[in-house]
């Protein structure tokens, strides 16, 4: 990598190159914001996995997998809540703030209206509630993971000694797999539906 540095000089960065399997492709869909839900989770995973298997820079990197996993939670929350609302013909827009706990609770009201109240099984927003209230407890507003001190100079994470980075993972993972799963069926339901206005609006 050293040597690749020496022979660089002053030419755009965010292009394509020759090595075609590192080059992303982007703005290929309309709605970009599962491969944003995607990313940061993909991101954490392999940044936590690195560390199970080579247990060096935990303390260093406890910061970007903590953030990246909050901010997977937060989009995800986002686009159920975007998603639900069209489902439902309410304006499909989420909201634009970072308070983790508020848009659980919206996302959460938005999941019993699609289902009309009939969740199966009855706990399955349990675990998933108790992971965002975690998150909430340390980082409400999407900010103690991304500096050492707040707004007033003061530290976000204090009297934080220790943190988990497998366990952090592991409940992030169950969370997402009733999540993604509600998400998906979400989308089951959109298809549908938007089926059936094309065949509605053909008589």
């Amino acid at each position: 990598m050293s040597d690749e540095n020496e022979k660089l000089g002053l030419e755009p960065i965010f292009t394509p190159d020759v090595d075609w399997h590192c080059n992303a492709c982007l703005n290929w869909t309309n709605d970009a914001l599962e491969l944003y839900v995607i990313g940061y989770k993909e991101a954490a995973d392999k940044l936590v996995e690195n560390i199970m298997e080579t247990p060096r820079h935990q303390d260093a990197l406890v910061f970007p997998i903590c953030f990246l996993y909050r901010q997977y939670i937060e989009l995800r929350l986002k686009e159920l809540i975007k998603s639900g609302r069209r489902l439902l013909d309410e304006p499909a827009e989420f909201p634009q703030h970072h308070k983790i706990l508020t848009l659980w609770e919206t996302a959460e009201m938005i999941l019993k209206k699609v289902s009309d109240g009939n969740i199966e099984p009855p706990d399955f927003l349990t675990l998933p509630s108790h992971v965002v209230k975690e998150f909430a407890k340390i980082d409400p507003d999407s900010f103690a993971f991304r500096y050492p001190n707040d707004k007033h100079g003061a530290n976000p994470l204090e009297g934080l000694s220790h943190v988990n980075l497998r366990r952090v993972a592991q409940y992030v993972g169950a969370f997402a797999s009733a999540m993604d799963a509600a998400s998906t069926g979400i989308s089951v339901y959109l298809d549908q539906k938007n089926e059936f206005m094309r065949e509605y609006s053909g008589y």
